[in-house]
Parts: structure tokens; C-alpha cells; sequence
């Protein structure tokens, strides 16, 4: 049977690449409904999207795991359509007498596919029991029967009405996205469900309601996700040609829809022409917990003492990098760093920082063809093409280093390309941004014969982390272009450990690069942050020095994620977001990695 399935979807893959080259549309993919061995769908759902300027592609009904992530892979959006009702497992709920009818492979097959366009970063419109399976799907639950288990008197939503028929009134919140889209905060729907959404899972909100109270639309705060209970493909206005009025509301959730599919089209374009490299994470501190690897992770619990959190209980964690993710953002290369508290025991930093890049090397080779540490520019160039994630290795404080510089040859024979000269807390090599008593001020001696032999070897230097009186003895010293591997802007944000405009001029004019860091405290002074204050601190780089001086390292696993932007799958919002800031493809082709390569290069 899998086979076959495989065997399906390579003609399914010709069919897209015909359409791709034909046509500049954006492919939806929309779910089945299953019902006599038969994956179905009505017509409308389909003419809605041809009408709105997409491809439509049915998804066909299957649990196979690989079909659905290579289907996924080639879409450029997807609707989760209606249907029955979902069995409440999925929720940890029994079912009560009021509960319909179930179908388990379908429920699999909705649930997995909304998960995994969810991984993928997919625009999703979920159409009534697809508003409520990505609800499911993101640690939401359901009203089983809303009569039998809401308060109040509920109005009767299961309306034996045509389908074209608007039978109910919703109330749209003037704050939400779907009042952008439809343009009116009262909008006649039609309603066919006896189910609906109860708890709102994490990361959504609820933005319309009947009079009742029940929920008829929710929408993702961060991610393009938005979810109506009813079905606005039979009030679209959609003809037997598929045909619409211009300004019918219902079709302009499709036509949402279609634009945001188009930015995430450009952005995939984009990823695969450039060379996308995130140059700093922190994951190897968790490879001490065996079920870690760099491969492909699940959630585990994992010391508070990891997060520096004062919790007593172990904390769920899902690493947020590693091969498949690394896929699922297509991001080519990230930069695995081995960090070294400041407060590490005397004479074990450099034993320590030994054993975590050894870990590295040893599971990326027990992965065989799944991910590759690389460590030079023609290789990092040979996994693009084989389409495999690169892993090149970093340390994070020099304080690894010991008493020696001849470490340094030792690290750079082990594949270490770059080293963060220390982190917070000055060290044997220099002062530090944070926790500093000044004790060179700047660098010490040791500090600047590491620099010279990194300059000699081609060890990019690295002054993430490090004082600013060090900065520009590092930015006099070295006779190569430097990196600050995951910093931010101080104009933008008054952390200590940020870069000051003249600070990031004097390293562009050096030919170095400034890594925008992913962690909300170096992002905003407000304590949060999201995907908006990222693309400001781009954009800031951007209009003091030009697109080539920035780059993007995400600190993941090390405190970085933020909203729309939490883990190495969602790289590629980053991408989207500057589309939408108005920046050419070669220009956000050199800030995803062009810059960071062109420095890695220079120290040859």
C-alpha cells in the first residue's frame, strides 16, 4: 500500500511541476472527506480557490506519514475542509450519547495533516470541522454536542437550510484579522454544526461569535491560521465557471488566503536560491539527555536547571533544532555551538567544550545521510545540492580555551569555525558586556595572541557577549572581518550586550557581519518580543549600513524563539516578513546567509 501511495504522489509532484511552470499560482492543497472507501470533496471549495487566483490540489485521504510530509513540502497553502464529527480522544475526553458518528482513519489522516502543514509553516484556513481540528491540533477541545453541554440556551447551529443559505449572524471582533479580511463586524453565515470549539488551545484566539455565544471563528495571534465554523465556500457567490463578485466577504477569506499563499511561494523561491545559515544555537547542551539528538526530537523533560529556572519540577521541552526541522524551515546550515558557562569548574571548561562537539560529530555520523557536520565552504555548498542539513561547530566563551592558545589549533582540527571570544563574565581572554569587573579592559594579552592565531588559522572571531571596550580592541586587532554570531541593536534595545550604532558601522566597515539574535531580552525592552521586533532590528542594520552586514542567528535552545518565530521550522517567517517589508530577493538572499558566508569565507 505504500508503495502505491509513493508511487501517487510522484505523479502528483509531475502534475505540480507542470502547473508551476504553466502558471505563477499559488498550489492549495485541500483535505478529503472520506466516505466509501472514497476521498470526496465539494465542488465549491475547490471553485473558491480557482476564483481567488489558486491552483486547488485534493489531498487524498492516507495516514502515511511520508506522503503527507512530501505532499505538504510542494504546497504552498492548505484548507482543512468539513465534515462529521471528531472522536474526543483527540481532546482526552470520552464521548458522550449526544456524539456522531466517527471516522478514526479520517480523524488520523486530519489531524496529521494539519500537523504537519502546521510544521511546514502553511498558511491554513480551516473550514467548520477544520476550524476545529487545528483547535485539536493545537491542545484545544470541543463542545461535543453544544445543547447537551453549553450553558445557556444555544441557538439550533445545525440548520437544515441550503447551504447557500445564511441562517445565522456572527460578530466579529474589530481587533481580529477576519474583520480586515471581510470588513464588517456583523456578517450572515450559514451554520451546520452541533459541534464546536470549547477551549481555545494555546495561540489562538477567538474573534467571532453567534449570539449565543458559541464560538464561529478563531485565528492563530502569530502565524497565518484562521479557522470559521462555517462554510463560506457555498456563500462565496462562486459560479459553474467560477465566477465571483468582486466584493462578496466570503470569498475574501479565500482570497486571504491565496495572498498569503503567494508571499509563502516567494519565500520557498527565495530559500532555495539562497544559502540560508542560522549561526548560533545552543542545542548540544541538551545532548546529556540520551533521547536527544540531532536527528529528529520529540518533547522531554528536562532539568529547570538547563533554563537557569528556579522550578523545582522537570520542564517539557522539545529541542528547537534539528534535522527535520532544519528541513521544514529550509534552512541549510546552522552553526552548533559549544557553550561554556562562565561559572564552569576551572580546568573542566576545556574538557567539557571537547566532549559536546565530539557528541555532535559522533550522532550526525550515526544519522548516516540524514545530516552532515561540515566545516568548510565547498562542503557546506555539496550538502545544498544533496539537499542535506549542514551542522558547522562553534564554542561559545573562549574560556574553553584554557591558559593556551594552542587549544585553538586543537578545536580548528575538530571542525571549529568560529569562537565567542567569552560570555557573561569577563574571562582569561577578555571583559565581558555583563557581569564585568573590568579586568583587562578589553582584551588581555591571551586575548589578543588568540585573536592573531584565529586570523592565521581562520577561525572567525566571535564578540557576541563581549564588552565594549573589547569590541574595538577586537575591531583593531584582527586582520579579518568579524562576526557578533547573535547580538542586536542598542538603539533599539538598551541591553548591555547589544551592539551601539557605531559599533555596527565599524564592524560593517570592517566586513564583518552583526547576527540579529532571536531572544525576546536582547529584542525589546519590553520583555517580549516577537517576529516585528526581529525584522526592526534587520531593518535597522539595513538603513545604517546596507542589507550586507546582516544576518540572522537565532540562539535556539539558548533562550531564543519568539512569536512567529519559536523554533528552526520557522525560519522562513523571517523570509515572508521581509518579503512584505519591500526588500529584493537578492537582498534577503544575502541577509538569510550570503553575508555570514561571505565572512566565513574571508578568513581563508
Amino acid at each position: 500500500m505504500k508503495d502505491i501511495m509513493l508511487y501517487l504522489c510522484k505523479i502528483f509532484v509531475s502534475h505540480i511541476i507542470i502547473a508551476k511552470t504553466m502558471e505563477a499560482k499559488p498550489l492549495i492543497g485541500i483535505s478529503a472527506n472520506y466516505a466509501e472507501n472514497n476521498s470526496k470533496l465539494a465542488e465549491n471549495y475547490y471553485k473558491s480557490v480557482i476564483a481567488t487566483g489558486g491552483i486547488p490540489v485534493i489531498v487524498p485521504v492516507t495516514t502515511d506519514s511520508e506522503v503527507l510530509e512530501k505532499t505538504v513540502s510542494l504546497l504552498d497553502g492548505i484548507i482543512c475542509s468539513g465534515g462529521g464529527d471528531m472522536s474526543p480522544s483527540y481532546y482526552g475526553e470520552e464521548a458522550i450519547p449526544e456524539m456522531g458518528e466517527v471516522d478514526e482513519y479520517r480523524d488520523r489522516y486530519d489531524y496529521d495533516l494539519c500537523m504537519t502543514a502546521i510544521r511546514w509553516q502553511l498558511p491554513i484556513l480551516g473550514i467548520c470541522r477544520g476550524m476545529q481540528t487545528i483547535n485539536i491540533a493545537l491542545g484545544g477541545s470541543l463542545y461535543q454536542d453544544i445543547k447537551a453541554q453549553s450553558d445557556g440556551k444555544p441557538f439550533c447551529h445545525s440548520q437544515d437550510a441550503d447551504r447557500s443559505v445564511a441562517t445565522q449572524t456572527a460578530t466579529i471582533d474589530k481587533e481580529s484579522l477576519l474583520y480586515k479580511i471581510v470588513g464588517t463586524n456583523r456578517l450572515d453565515i450559514n451554520s451546520i454544526h452541533h459541534q464546536a470549539v470549547r477551549r481555545i488551545a494555546d495561540g489562538l484566539r477567538a474573534v467571532a461569535h453567534t449570539d449565543d455565544g458559541i464560538c464561529e471563528a478563531i485565528e492563530s495571534v502569530h502565524y497565518p491560521i484562521l479557522g470559521v465554523q462555517w462554510h463560506p465556500e457555498h456563500l462565496s457567490g462562486v459560479g459553474g465557471d467560477a465566477s465571483a463578485a468582486v466584493d462578496n466577504p466570503h470569498l475574501n477569506i479565500f482570497r486571504w488566503l491565496i495572498g498569503e499563499a503567494k508571499v509563502f511561494n516567494r519565500a520557498k523561491s527565495i530559500h532555495g536560491r539562497a544559502f540560508v545559515v542560522d549561526s548560533h544555537c545552543d542545542t548540544p547542551m541538551f545532548f546529556h539527555y540520551p533521547e536527544v539528538n540531532i536527528v529528529d526530537n520529540v518533547p522531554q523533560w528536562v532539568d529547570p536547571a538547563d533554563f537557569d529556572a528556579d522550578d523545582e519540577e522537570p520542564l517539557l521541552y522539545e529541542i528547537k533544532v534539528d534535522a527535520h526541522k532544519m528541513r521544514q524551515g529550509r534552512v541549510d546550515a546552522v552553526f552548533m555551538v559549544a557553550y561554556i558557562p562562565q561559572n564552569t569548574p576551572e580546568g573542566e571548561a576545556h574538557t567539557k567544550a571537547e566532549g559536546l562537539l565530539t557528541k555532535i560529530v559522533s550522532q550526525a555520523r550515526a544519522a548516516d545521510d540524514k545530516v552532515e557536520v561540515v566545516s568548510t565552504i565547498n562542503d557546506l555548498k555539496r550538502c545544498k545540492r544533496e539537499g542535506k542539513p549542514a551542522v558547522v561547530l562553534g564554542i561559545e566563551n573562549g574560556y574553553a580555551l584554557g591558559e593556551t592558545i594552542d587549544n585553538i589549533d586543537k578545536f580548528y582540527r575538530m571542525g571549529v569555525r568560529y569562537i565567542t571570544l567569552c560570555h557573561n563574565g569577563d574571562n582569561q581572554l577578555c571583559d565581558s558586556a555583563m557581569k564585568t569587573v573590568h579586568t583587562h579592559n578589553g582584551l588581555s594579552d591571551l586575548g589578543r595572541k588568540a585573536i592573531e592565531r584565529m586570523n592565521l588559522l581562520g577561525v572567525m572571531v566571535d564578540v557576541s557577549h563581549v564588552g565594549e571596550k573589547t569590541f574595538w580592541d577586537a575591531i583593531e586587532l584582527s586582520t579579518k572581518p568579524i562576526i557578533a554570531s547573535h547580538s542586536c541593536c542598542k538603539a533599539l534595545c538598551r541591553h548591555p550586550r547589544n551592539l551601539t550604532d557605531d559599533q555596527i558601522r565599524a564592524l560593517a566597515a570592517k566586513g564583518g557581519v552583526l547576527q540579529i539574535c532571536l531572544y525576546k531580552h536582547f529584542l525589546s525592552d519590553k520583555g517580549t518580543a516577537d517576529i516585528t521586533d526581529a525584522v526592526r532590528h534587520i531593518m535597522h542594520v539595513l538603513d545604517l549600513v546596507g542589507a550586507d552586514y546582516v544576518g540572522i542567528g537565532s540562539d535556539f535552545d539558548g533562550g531564543g524563539g519568539i512569536g512567529g518565530c519559536e523554533a528552526e521550522n520557522e525560519i522562513i517567517n523571517i523570509t515572508k516578513a521581509l518579503v512584505r517589508e519591500g526588500l529584493s530577493d537578492e537582498q534577503i538572499i544575502n541577509i538569510l546567509g550570503g553575508n555570514f558566508l561571505r565572512v566565513f569565507n574571508s578568513q581563508s
